[in-house]
């Protein structure tokens, strides 16, 4: 868990602040290890934080000017991933929602 979520070493020497620190720290390891589950395929369930992070936002494009605004080309299937990220997720937060 320390990898990842930059928490190699504790911010300070007092103790609540460290154990507020952990806490938050725990907080998104387990909404990252819910996202990997919900929203992302079979394929990416065993990578850490780092490889996803990398592959998501590491992406190539291309901005051309069309129509007198920039655009952002992308391949097709990059389009899908992040459609199907964005629905599991919606549908996720509605499922939990009160």
């Amino acid at each position: 868990m320390k990898i990842g979520f930059g928490m190699e070493r504790m911010p300070c020497g007092q103790f609540a602040a460290n154990a507020a620190f952990f806490r938050i720290g725990v907080i998104a390891h387990n909404l990252f290890v819910l996202f990997k589950h919900a929203a992302l395929g079979t394929d990416r369930q065993r990578h850490q934080v780092a490889t996803v992070r990398w592959r998501l936002s590491h992406l190539p494009g291309k901005v051309v000017r069309h129509a007198g605004s920039w655009v952002l080309k992308v391949a097709a299937d990059t389009v899908d991933l992040f459609r199907s990220i964005r629905t599991c997720s919606v549908a996720q937060a509605v499922a939990n929602s009160p």
